[in-house]
């Protein structure tokens, strides 16, 4: 019911969407966000000893609940010898067992969602195209924006803000730009080229209201080289009113900052995140990010495997998918540690790439395969893609089952509004660099089973 009357508002026209987008975010979001908010001020003025103790018994009562109610971390622990009642103090902590996507992806989603919660089922393409099905709790998106605004807010941003925002959304009628009520911004239509998207602005009831451009560092970099080439009197309206630029779930690489530096503004604001929801962290210098305690707790656990760390990460508050001692994957430099926060550089971050269709347009991948969430996920290991050239898209699927028909695949994956012609084929293994990495993107000259690793492998932050 909540998702579906999200949809609905997202869909109302502007001028009826307009005093919906003049309510505080509590009433749009509700009691959680509200709660979020409050809490997020209040830890700020705690002492360490007060949120240090404040982390143990959250973390302690989510161990607790986890280990007795929820089938998968009850198996996980005892088969490594662990019991949740170990856990008392906060030195204690680096004894629970890591999971890792592995893991998970082992076992089914019933044995990893505790009973008697409500929850959303979700998705993640995985930074490598590994897909796993997990669920959300129901106060998820809430207690994101909550923790979204208080960063955005640092830098400027108001609620009564408009956004541009790109972050590859596919609307299937023909409109350039489409008014969304939830976030009070102008959404621009993947399946339109950053020139269309700026020749529509104009056009708008209210262009020049538009305070921040919002999106995908490679999306963004892109529109932002448009408005360099574009009318100057356009370019000037819209540079002036503009307050700053909210980068996310790619790492905004400095060949995608200096453009939007050069044409939009120097006021970026990035972050760090990824679809689980088990860490947030802000951008506090160029590559450095700095994570929110109220959001999740965060690690950096040495690896003799590895030059750097894995980033580890615990959602305080998903006990209905709960997410403890989770490997994101992502590898990091720790720069500084508080003992409910950490600071941190990701030594390899995942930089938006791009199919072109027909036309020419480019589509993000991060939008068409990480964004959509693509039913047929849940059906697979690996997804990759290669770009034959004059809208030809080969699309290599590898099937959790060997015998799974490429159709029932197929029909799990949308692709709708992109005009290309997509190519299917089933891989009984992805296709892997000389050192075993999984990238999602595959060269038109890769046809064997391992590449170069000279291409882009698709490690780091999501949003």
């Amino acid at each position: 019911m909540q998702r579906t009357l999200k949809t609905l508002v997202e869909s109302l026209p502007e001028s009826l969407g307009r005093p919906i987008a003049k309510l505080p975010f509590g009433l749009r979001f509700g009691p959680a966000y509200t709660a979020r908010r409050h809490e997020i001020e209040r830890i700020q003025r705690l002492s360490i000893d007060e949120r240090v103790a404040r982390l143990v018994d959250g973390l302690g009562r989510l161990l607790r609940f986890a280990g007795r109610s929820v089938p998968f971390y009850r198996d996980f622990y005892r088969s490594r010898g662990y019991s949740p009642l170990e856990f008392r103090r906060f030195e204690d902590w680096q004894n629970v067992p890591m999971v890792t996507k592995a893991d998970l992806y082992e076992s089914s989603l019933s044995s990893r969602v505790a009973p008697g919660y409500r929850f959303i089922v979700t998705n993640t393409g995985g930074s490598t195209g590994q897909p796993l099905e997990f669920a959300l709790d129901a106060n998820a998106f809430a207690r994101e924006w909550a923790h979204m605004h208080h960063i955005w807010q640092s830098r400027g941003y108001h609620p009564a803000h408009i956004k541009l925002t790109l972050r590859g959304k596919h609307f299937f009628n023909d409109e350039p730009l489409r008014y969304n009520a939830v976030h009070n911004e102008y959404a621009g239509n993947a399946n339109y080229s950053p020139e269309e998207i700026l020749a529509a602005l104009p056009s708008l009831p209210r262009w020049r209201a538009i305070r921040w451009v919002h999106g995908y560092p490679s999306l963004v970099a892109e529109f932002a080289i448009a408005v360099s080439r574009c009318n100057a009197d356009h370019a000037r309206v819209l540079r002036t009113n503009l307050l700053g630029v909210l980068l996310g779930s790619e790492y905004p690489h400095i060949a995608y900052r200096r453009p939007i530096e050069d044409f939009l503004s120097s006021n970026i604001v990035s972050w760090y995140g990824h679809s689980e929801m088990a860490i947030l962290a802000k951008e506090t210098s160029i590559f450095a990010y700095e994570t929110l305690p109220t959001y999740g707790f965060a690690e950096a656990v040495a690896s003799p495997m590895l030059s750097g760390c894995r980033l580890v990460g615990t959602s305080l508050r998903n006990f209905a998918h709960p997410f403890i001692r989770y490997d994101t994957g992502d590898v990091v430099e720790a720069e500084a540690c508080a003992p409910d926060m950490l600071r941190f550089r990701v030594t390899e971050g995942r930089i938006g790439d791009f199919v072109k269709d027909r036309r020419g347009t480019k589509h993000s991948l991060t939008a068409i395969i990480f964004g959509r969430h693509h039913a047929s996920f849940s059906l697979l290991k690996h997804v990759q893609i290669r770009d034959d050239g004059d809208g030809q898209l080969t699309v290599m699927l590898t099937p959790r089952e060997p015998t799974m028909p490429l159709d029932r695949l197929v029909n799990g994956i949308d692709f709708r509004g992109i005009d290309a012609d997509f190519h299917w084929q089933l891989l009984q293994e992805p296709i892997r660099t000389i050192t075993g990495k999984l990238p999602l993107k595959i060269p038109a000259v890769a046809s064997s089973e391992t590449m170069p690793d000279t291409c882009q492998d698709g490690e780091g932050p999501r949003p």
